[in-house]
């Protein structure tokens, strides 16, 4: 790398200053305030608001800074690391790919159980828009923003390190949250149903080993939360077993309910050649006093059976309550 003396340095200041004022930064020739730093191969345009990354780069944990509006990951480039979003920011944030398969976001590291390096995390009350590119092994969840209103649409969101259990949970978004034309492969829980409704459109779901394609809590919390699904299509994974059944309650104790609505294409399931059939509703162990209600659907797919779900303890005033299914 060049060394610049004194007077190089302060020329570098100045024109970083100038473009800076004139609304373009370009990161790679020199590094502005509030700028996340690049390596020598990676490059990143802002204008106008717009963020733009166009070849490789490593971001680390990259916070988000206020005055960018969108942040586009260009056709073909990795990103390595996470975006975390102020929880003081209140201004709308979209983060989209070029290419749903080849601009892709990639966890920087092992597994780590600490919100603020998922994929894509915020306590921020604001809505943010992903779009069209693909997540991929990162530390923590992929998306965990349970307060922002969320829209997913054209999302890879994948886990393929191991078969462990590693907390590579798919989302968790706030109360009127969309996710549509997606594909989820991870090992843990892809749709956490905690803070008000989540609608899922026209949306795949590769149930594996671990984790459920549906969980309603690991604790109490949420209640009243709903799902409404129109072409949630899930595929049973596995050769052997599942932890977790394709609608899941893992822990609590209160009384409390989860609803869910299956409208116009409502839930379909297949089973990958090789792989056992995952059971439809199961009840972890020390779960109590809990009602899934599912309305609609085609009552062959939906309804509970001995078979089908599986309480850990029959006598917890557990129950699953089927309507409206034809």
């Amino acid at each position: 790398m060049t060394r610049h003396n004194r007077g190089s340095r302060r020329r570098l200041k100045t024109a970083g200053a100038f473009v800076a004022a004139a609304g373009v930064v370009a990161v790679g020739t020199v590094a502005l305030a509030g700028t996340p730093t690049q390596h020598a191969t990676g490059r990143l345009v802002v204008a106008g608001g717009v963020a733009t990354y166009r070849s490789d780069a490593t971001i680390g944990q990259l916070s988000v800074p206020s005055s960018w509006k969108k942040i586009v990951i260009a056709e073909g480039v990795t990103l390595r690391g996470n975006f975390l979003i102020p929880s003081t920011r209140t201004a709308p944030l979209t983060i989209q790919g070029e290419n749903a398969e080849t601009s892709r976001l990639v966890g920087g590291g092992s597994h780590v159980k600490d919100p603020d390096f998922a994929a894509v995390s915020t306590d921020a009350r604001i809505d943010l828009t992903l779009k069209d590119f693909t997540s991929l092994d990162p530390r923590f969840y992929h998306i965990l923003a349970k307060r922002a209103k969320v829209l997913a649409s054209g999302m890879r969101v994948i886990d393929d390190r191991d078969a462990g259990n590693n907390n590579s949970d798919g989302f968790g978004g706030g109360d009127g949250s969309v996710v549509e034309d997606s594909y989820f492969d991870t090992w843990d829980d892809t749709f956490k149903i905690y803070n008000g409704t989540l609608t899922v459109r026209n949306t795949t779901v590769v149930h594996n080993r671990n984790g459920a394609p549906v969980q309603m809590g690991w604790g109490d919390y949420g209640s009243g939360s709903r799902l409404v699904a129109d072409g949630l299509k899930v595929v049973s994974n596995s050769g052997d077993r599942y932890n977790q059944g394709l609608f899941s309650w893992a822990g609590g104790t209160r009384p409390d309910s989860r609803l869910i609505q299956l409208v116009g294409r409502g839930l379909t399931r297949s089973v990958t050649p090789g792989a056992v059939r995952a059971p439809l509703y199961v009840f972890r162990s020390g779960v109590r006093n809990k009602t899934i209600t599912v309305e609609g659907g085609a009552c062959p797919v939906v309804r509970s059976t001995p078979s089908n779900t599986e309480l850990a303890d029959p006598g917890a005033h557990i129950k699953v309550v089927v309507t409206g299914c034809n």
